[in-house]
């Protein structure tokens, strides 16, 4: 069925309606509240009056067939609801949480159940666990926490699985003006994709906010993502689950890397999302959303504030966060410093102190609005607590501001430093005249920067079907030698059974050599003495070789010595794979070595791996900046895109693998080496 008939509905009937209890009543007032002009019904047993509404007995004995029942009863008896309202042809059901539905066994059978009955019948189920729906665009409020009467219509969709995020939104004082709020719960049956799909076709929703703790349809949840983008709808997306507890129990680099949120993050913005860092920023790009006004094109920034402390500070953040703040134009300057010759013109602008703000403002605003850029700020702390002076001030900059941006493209933004509720009459004015009014110049900056960068939504790339079997290979250099079939360059490498092997080997390769003892499971052999580098004489390498056998030998370890040439470099890089349970195969690169869960710092791309998408990987990276910006001249980036492909092609022709580390891969100027690798199985640990 059509989610419109749940989110958009032109009859609700809610089960449970008591005059005894909050929640029992909530909806209906709600309703009242909001202005829903359509059939509006109170079910229960026992006869009442709920907000001067006579109760019907069931659902059976409705006039007429509700579009949407909220059922707000005992977790037990949800079902019986459930299935009278399907006898009856009812086809949408929005089941709350408000400590019934949340958890326990009687809410593990019910959402058994409902997910029996949905593959009998057709019909919809917004929750369990949920807090309802706000439709501002019917009015329809089948929604169990209070309406505040600042919540403001608009085109900016919301979602969210946690019920409390969405009261945030709903709560927020109508900072985003909202086509309709959906909390989505559990999601039993109604999925965070379905919802997704119906603001993509939605003729009242513009741009969509959603809150993600889980998604477990992957590809209908970011498919959905997708038809946003190709609609023109942005979708700004918070995502919880980076915590460190979440990547407990997983041995290889990648998979500790390349975890939860981390994940889910990278997968979105593939489909075209804005990533926001937190609920503060979520608002804030909900507010910019809800302008109604073109978004900002690029990143470059005019700023004017009344003091040169905020606007230092306003400068270090918009670099924090990748903001341009560009120069004055040689005329631009000229022109001011003609009225104002000890003006002193930059970016941020301060004329405050220079000459009356009723002169100098305008005509800064209206010299600055030619320069070129794409957003025109306007900062000036603007609180409810401050002097009516003060409050005059920022009331009559934000009008300047809409004086020099009318008949531009430039896009305007109010921002107050500080993150204090502001002026209600400059709230108005902001809204009046579709400015948004930011709070908090960090959370300012970076929604203002996220929704300024271009995030196109691409697809799946093709992937190499040839590639070795693991299972097929045996040996701890087994895995540098699928890589370097796949085009990844390796060290010179020998086995060794002995000490005197070993020694006789670092002779055939010539010094300087690495002495490696490698296991199966034994993955950071460094930390274990396991590695040692840089060693020139042959009798370093056998008495090296007879340490490291003699700890194998009384911690009941089967080890293997391998003699490798000593590989130089500039940087050592991370290149890793993981096969995520829910996006499936990921490819991550980041800054590696002994250091590189300490740095955790890594960029991921969700899919199958090309050398485009991998250029593209290593451009969002910090590691790009350190190719291109070496002391030595600019590194071997075609080394590193090509060790890219070859793990995610290895982990995509190998189903049983889990992760694979390239760490370090050793780049210079001239290569990309990998001198250490490891593949994760479902069953089995191999080093290299």
């Amino acid at each position: 069925m059509s989610l419109s008939s749940i989110l958009r509905p032109r009859s609700i009937a809610v089960v449970g309606a008591s005059p005894r209890s909050f929640v029992g009543q909530i909806a209906i007032r709600n309703c009242r509240q909001t202005a829903f002009t359509g059939a509006l019904y109170a079910v229960n047993p026992k006869p009442s009056v709920i907000d001067g509404m006579n109760t019907v007995a069931s659902l059976s004995a409705l006039p007429e067939v509700p579009d949407v029942v909220l059922v707000q009863v005992a977790t037990e008896r949800v079902s019986a609801v459930v299935e009278e309202g399907l006898r009856i042809g009812v086809g949408g059901f929005i089941i709350p949480g408000g400590g019934h539905t949340d958890s326990g066994a009687d809410a593990t059978a019910l959402s058994s159940h409902l997910s029996q009955l949905r593959k009998r019948h057709d019909f919809e189920v917004i929750g369990p666990n949920c807090m309802g729906v706000l439709d501002l665009v019917t009015g329809a409020a089948p929604y169990i926490g209070t309406v505040p009467a600042e919540v403001r219509r608009g085109s900016v969709g919301a979602v969210a699985q946690s019920g409390a995020i969405i009261e945030a939104v709903i709560n927020s004082g109508g900072r985003v003006p909202l086509s309709t709020a959906v909390s989505s719960g559990s999601e039993v049956t109604t999925s965070l994709g379905q919802i997704l799909d119906f603001f993509a076709v939605d003729t009242e929703t513009t741009a969509v906010l959603a809150f993600v703790e889980t998604v477990t349809d992957a590809d209908a949840t970011l498919s959905a993502a997708r038809r946003l983008a190709a609609a023109g709808k942005r979708l700004a997306v918070c995502i919880v689950g980076r915590s460190p507890t979440a990547c407990e129990g997983i041995a290889a680099h990648s998979g500790k890397l390349a975890s939860g949120a981390r994940v889910t993050a990278a997968a979105f913005q593939q489909a075209g999302a804005i990533i926001a860092g937190d609920l503060d920023e979520l608002l804030a790009i909900g507010e910019l959303f809800g302008a109604e006004r073109p978004l900002p094109r690029g990143r470059r920034v005019h700023v004017i504030t009344n003091s040169g402390g905020e606007g230092n500070l306003i400068a270090d953040i918009a670099h924090d966060v990748g903001l341009e703040l560009p120069a004055m134009s040689e005329a631009g300057s000229a022109a001011l410093n003609r009225q104002w010759p000890r003006f002193q013109v930059r970016n941020p602008l301060d004329p405050w102190g220079t000459d009356d703000y009723t002169k100098i403002y305008p005509a800064a605003l209206a010299q600055t609005v030619q320069e070129s850029g794409d957003t025109l700020m306007v900062a000036i702390d603007t609180q409810r607590t401050s002097g009516d002076h003060e409050k005059q001030l920022a009331l009559d900059l934000a009008r300047y501001l809409v004086d020099a941006v009318t008949g531009s493209t430039r896009f305007p933004v109010m921002v107050s430093p500080t993150s204090q509720d502001p002026d209600p009459r400059l709230t108005d004015f902001c809204r009046s005249h579709r400015v948004p009014l930011l709070r908090g110049v960090r959370t300012a900056l970076s929604a203002l920067a996220n929704v300024s960068a271009v995030t196109p939504a691409h697809g799946l790339v093709a992937t190499r079907s040839t590639v070795p079997r693991l299972a097929d290979l045996h040996g701890e250099d087994a895995i540098l030698s699928a890589l370097a079939s796949l085009g990844v360059a390796t060290p010179r490498c020998l086995r060794a059974r002995s000490a005197t092997e070993a020694a006789d080997a670092a002779r055939d390769i010539a010094a300087p050599v690495v002495l490696k003892g490698s296991a199966a499971g034994v993955l950071h052999k460094t930390e274990l003495g396991l590695v040692r580098t840089n060693l020139v004489e042959p009798e370093t390498v056998r008495a090296e070789a007879q340490r490291m056998l003699d700890w194998a030998a009384s911690a009941s370890v089967d080890l293997e010595l391998l003699v490798a040439e000593m590989v130089r470099g500039e940087l050592e890089v991370i290149v890793g794979y993981k096969r995520d349970a829910v996006f499936g195969p990921t490819t991550l690169i980041g800054l590696g070595g002994v250091w590189a869960e300490f740095f955790d710092d890594v960029a991921l791309h969700v899919g199958p791996l090309d050398r485009a998408a991998a250029a593209e990987l290593i451009g969002r990276s910090r590691v790009s900046d350190m190719i291109s910006r070496s002391r030595s001249g600019a590194l071997h980036l075609e080394g590193v895109v090509s060790a890219l492909c070859a793990v995610s092609a290895l982990g995509a022709g190998n189903p049983d693998v889990l992760s694979i580390d390239i760490n370090p891969l050793i780049v210079g100027v001239s290569h990309a080496t990998a001198v250490d690798a490891a593949v994760e199985r479902a069953c089995a640990l191999q080093t290299a």
